[in-house]
């Protein structure tokens, strides 16, 4: 019995081409169930400054290095029972249990694996064709004649030619080198001079498509693919996707298309067959060629194409997805925020600057004509009232912006220009609003509130806590990817799950006011422990301490270890508000407990302070971090511990990008090619950024127009416009 040679650690380095003591580290913290977070904040000094998406594509190779190890055992067990000579199944063996590549391990076993039931190679043998082929192979010259008659079905030559074909066409794709050819092409480099594209055609469906159907539109949505071509080598990922997603509406379809010389260079054309049967095996070569090498590599290059599309775009709905939760709150604002919508009106919610509700409301546009709408005799008066709840405070007006977006802009901007409102105003994404409102959570939440208006309090404790509201849906809802239903809806999940898991342990949360929504998401956690947390803290009038996590049932000494520091503990009001004067200790308090500084290193975060001239009671003032800074060289010589535990305490996390907020709104009429305007990101894509101007609809920055540091999502910029199209409601911009 052999085994696999090769270890997890060993793959892993491989692949993320990581020092052989990362990857060992590395192994070690996922064996023992540690989390992105938990690691790239508390174990930095094992990684070597690895970034969390350099972790979170580890955790991906730490579970296909498993995936492929178990293969490859197992393929070693069934070479052990269904190889019989001894040299060739010692030499596969020995191959077996070497290689870490998937593909290469199913062609390693492709020669030994019978042919299937059914198909063309087993009924050759059925009829004793295998004798020839063997023959063949050792270079014999063969008597067809004789074997004429042999079986009922052979009843010509030209019978046993053909079967004989069969089988050695079979055979030959199963050849090593064949395999190893396939892995070639499949690397998509064109060492070999085989060209290889991408083709699409328009499907029968889509031809015919008439101006009345349902689905026209999609020919223009999707024109620069109806006829596609290109080598595969130059194919951009956002083209894979698009060509997938065009696939999946029935409008193209798209295959690889593999140039015809192919057949000159397989390998079979080099076995010694007797000078009489050259043509039998030229004929077999075509055959193999046409029947399985050619569409063996359409299917090994378009899951190849596939997957690294996938990659890609699950890279950048991860990337938009972390500048999305990591958003700034707008604090100390009461926020009234708008849900436009034409046919049931725009839905109004007031929200206090904590998020509780305080009023709702429904105002109605009116249509004047074909494309243009105002809002109705009522709608001015109702905001009024509602805007008339909030002056104790400072407010502001959230607006979503899906439909009647752009209408509602302009009112709003009208009410600010004439006095009649004194507020500023910022657009919001409506992305999974409208699913929030139908849960059970905001059912629960806002319970006896119509279903209709939930989706407008969700627009506003967006503003005022935007990650505690944006973890209340599911990723993949929150429109900050393309292409998303073009990938592997499991992957996906579980990619975007490590970001957000990733997002809220990095801003911290309250351990005694979190939402069960947030706390399950907290690195270590999940929703049972959560809950557990909650009603610890109802039962016991809240928690005091971090070392008070340690009663309450489901935290154990592991899960205490990756959770808490990412728990935070107050002192009655939060410390990240910067004190003025020294704060009053209760004697459970440890200041400690409210900063990112793990439990396990209070010791080291003492003797740092104790190095700065400071003590607990200066945490939370503003000159701790000056009085740090003087002792950076100094903790710098103590070691990468010290160094992490410093720069928690000296560099607390910082959310960016809060909502602009406006006074007025663009014309679109009075646009022109040449204009600078300020704008804000909404999203990423492999192909540029998209930016809100504030027209209604976003403007592009092409991916070439881009310097290597592009603006995050939610950021201000400032761009020039260098092409408008309103028809095809399509801007194009630079940034400036």
């Amino acid at each position: 019995m052999s085994f696999v040679r090769w270890t997890i650690d060993e793959f892993i380095a491989l692949e993320m081409g990581f020092p052989s003591n990362v990857a060992r580290s590395l192994v070690q913290l996922f064996e023992d169930g540690c989390e992105v977070p938990f690691i790239a904040r508390y174990r930095r000094h094992l990684i070597d400054g690895a970034t969390p998406d350099d972790l979170r594509h580890a955790v991906e190779t730490f579970k296909n290095a498993k995936a492929i190890k178990a293969k490859a055992e197992k393929l070693l067990k069934r070479a052990d029972a269904e190889i019989e000579n001894d040299a060739l199944k010692k030499s596969v063996k020995d191959a077996l249990s070497k290689t870490m590549d998937a593909a290469e391990l199913d062609c390693l076993f492709e020669p030994f694996k019978t042919a299937k039931k059914g198909s063309l190679a087993s009924r050759a043998v059925e009829l004793g064709v295998d004798e020839i082929c063997q023959r063949l192979y050792r270079g014999e010259y063969v008597n067809l004649q004789r074997f004429v008659h042999s079986k009922p079905e052979l009843n010509t030559l030209a019978k046993v030619e053909e079967e004989t074909v069969h089988l050695l066409s079979h055979e030959l794709h199963r050849l090593e080198e064949t395999q190893n050819l396939l892995q070639k092409l499949a690397e998509l480099n064109n060492h070999l001079n085989i060209r290889l594209k991408v083709r699409s055609t328009l499907t029968k469906k889509a031809k015919a498509l008439k101006e009345t159907d349902k689905n026209f539109s999609l020919l223009d949505h999707f024109k620069l693919y109806l006829n596609f071509e290109k080598d595969v080598r130059f194919v951009q990922s956002f083209q894979i996707l698009a060509l997938e997603r065009a696939s999946s509406k029935g409008i193209i379809n798209w295959k690889i298309v593999v140039d015809d010389s192919i057949a000159s260079i397989h390998p079979g054309l080099k076995l010694n067959f007797h000078l009489n049967h050259t043509d039998l095996l030229r004929k077999a070569v075509q055959d193999s060629t046409k029947r399985f090498l050619i569409p063996s590599i359409e299917r090994k290059v378009r899951r190849k194409l596939l997957d690294r599309a996938e990659n890609s775009a699950i890279d950048c709905f991860a990337k938009n997805l972390r500048e999305l939760l990591l958003t700034a709150p707008l604090k100390d604002y009461a926020v009234l925020a708008i849900d436009p919508g034409y046919s049931n009106g725009c839905k109004c919610a007031l929200v206090n600057d904590s998020g509780d509700l305080l009023q709702t409301a429904v105002f109605y546009f009116r249509r004047l004509n074909a494309k243009n709408w105002c809002p109705d005799e009522r709608a001015e008066e109702i905001l009024k009232t509602l805007v008339s709840k909030a002056l104790n405070s400072p407010f502001v007006i959230a607006i979503g912006n899906g439909t009647a977006s752009r209408e509602t802009q302009v009112f709003i901007a009208s009410l600010i220009q004439r006095g009649v409102i004194a507020a500023k105003f910022c657009v919001v994404s409506e992305c999974g609003a409208s699913i929030y409102s139908t849960t059970e959570l905001a059912a629960e939440e806002l319970s006896g509130i119509d279903i209709n208006l939930r989706s407008a309090v969700s627009l506003a404790r967006r503003i005022i806590d935007p990650i505690s509201e944006y973890v209340k849906i599911a990723p993949k809802h929150l429109g900050v990817g393309l292409y998303q239903h073009s990938v592997n809806e499991k992957r996906l999940d579980e990619m975007l799950d490590i970001v957000v898991r990733e997002c809220v342990s990095n801003v911290g949360v309250d351990v005694n006011v979190a939402s069960l929504q947030v706390l399950q998401r907290v690195s270590g956690l999940n929703k049972k422990t959560a809950a557990n947390i909650i009603k610890y803290r109802q039962d016991n009038a809240g928690i005091k301490s971090r070392e008070e996590l340690k009663k309450i049932n489901g935290i154990g000494p592991k899960c205490f270890e990756h959770c808490a520091g990412f728990l935070y503990v107050y002192n009655g009001k939060r410390l990240n508000a910067p004190a003025k004067k020294k704060i009053k200790l209760s004697k459970e308090f440890n200041p400690l407990d409210a900063t990112p500084v793990h439990p396990e290193s209070y010791q080291i975060a003492k003797q740092i302070l104790e190095y700065a001239g400071a003590d607990l009671t200066h945490i939370g003032q503003n000159n701790l971090y000056q009085m740090l800074a003087v002792i950076e060289e100094r903790i710098r010589e103590r070691g990468p511990e010290w160094l992490s535990v410093w720069e928690l305490l000296s560099n607390p996390f910082v959310r960016k990008n809060a909502p602009v907020l406006l006074t007025n709104v663009l014309e679109m009429k009075s646009l022109k090619v040449g204009d600078i305007l300020e704008g804000v990101v909404r999203n990423h894509a492999n192909f540029g950024i998209f930016i809100d101007i504030g027209v209604g609809f976003n403007a592009l920055a092409h991916s070439s127009t881009l310097l290597s540091v592009v603006p995050e999502v939610n950021s201000s910029v400032k761009v020039r416009i260098t092409a408008i199209n309103m028809d095809r409601r399509r801007i194009g911009v630079v940034l400036v």
